[in-house]
């Protein structure tokens, strides 16, 4: 059995304590290889919304590799949450949005070892990204996924139909999820 990210239990707290900053830190991260058709999805969500970041909201490519990223994100001012998108082929219907909390939950040892090994080689994936980060550190206890199931990875620069028809709603559902 390969490891999976799982989503988190539903975790909703409110307080009537207000937060002395006016808008939480937020990163977008967009995770893909940008010539790659719908395994770019990650990368196009993010030059979408570059636009509207601001008020706390950062974002950023994050397709360079995983160590590195653990690094950089320990060297920042923590964030309150993290949100990731994707796109991983997991036998779902292409164009399948699939979003969730990250439970943080890490696969054994060997595992963790062999996605390590696989980023410090160029491999850039969701999965790696989520393990080594999460092994590794960088990670703030809120982290958030957007997967989308792809309908091809092959050579190209432009997304598959499916993937294009449904880009607005890509776009929507990783903006929603940088909100408190």
């Amino acid at each position: 059995m390969t490891w999976s990210p799982a989503p988190a239990e539903s975790t909703k707290t409110t307080s009537t304590e207000g937060d002395p900053r006016e808008h939480p830190r937020v990163l977008v991260g967009g995770i893909g290889y940008r010539n790659l058709r719908d395994g770019s999805i990650g990368l196009h969500v993010i030059d979408c919304l570059a636009e509207r970041a601001g008020d706390g909201v950062e974002v950023e490519d994050i397709s360079y590799h995983p160590v590195g990223l653990s690094q950089n994100l320990e060297e920042r001012p923590e964030y309150d949450h993290i949100v990731l998108v994707a796109a991983v082929a997991r036998g779902r219907t292409p164009g399948t949005v699939t979003s969730y909390r990250w439970d943080g939950r890490l696969p054994d040892r060997d595992e963790i070892q062999t996605r390590v090994s696989e980023a410090v080689t160029g491999v850039i994936s969701l999965d790696n990204t989520l393990v080594v980060c999460g092994a590794l550190g960088g990670f703030p206890d809120d982290v958030r996924i957007v997967e989308v199931e792809p309908a091809s990875e092959q050579w190209g620069e432009e997304l598959s139909p499916e993937i294009e028809e449904r880009l607005p709603e890509i776009v929507e559902a990783v903006w929603t999820s940088t909100r408190p």
